[in-house]
């Protein structure tokens, strides 16, 4: 009888160690999405921040992207006052991106610092 609970208490407590390790793995996946999803998140907003640069060049050249995809390749005049606009969009587009690098560099040092304990 003896034999059998201490049999039964072994094995419990051998059930108990390896659900806190299954917690501890699942816990490392979760920290690891959520670093994840903000690596993708910054990497997109620095796609969308790359291909609104070369819209806003063709722009200040006097050509529209929609106007190219028709087959007109015919170029208008850009004003400097228009050109200035552009430039305004494109600086506060380049501000939001570096906040958008601060939060992602707090979030990696975060992930990290986690990861190695």
């Amino acid at each position: 009888m003896n034999y059998l609970i201490g049999c039964m208490l072994v094995v419990l407590v051998a059930i108990i160690l390896r659900q806190r390790h299954q917690f501890e793995k699942m816990r490392q996946s979760a920290r690891f999405m959520s670093y994840y999803a903000k690596l993708h998140e910054n990497a997109k907003l620095h796609a969308k921040f790359q291909a609104n640069t070369a819209e806003m060049l063709l722009r200040m050249q006097g050509y529209d992207i929609e106007r190219i995809i028709n087959g007109d390749n015919s170029q208008r005049f850009i004003s400097d006052i228009e050109k200035q606009s552009f430039l305004k969009e494109h600086d506060a587009n380049k501000k939001k991106l570096d906040e958008a690098d601060i939060v992602f560099e707090q979030v990696k040092t975060k992930y990290e610092s986690e990861v190695r304990q």
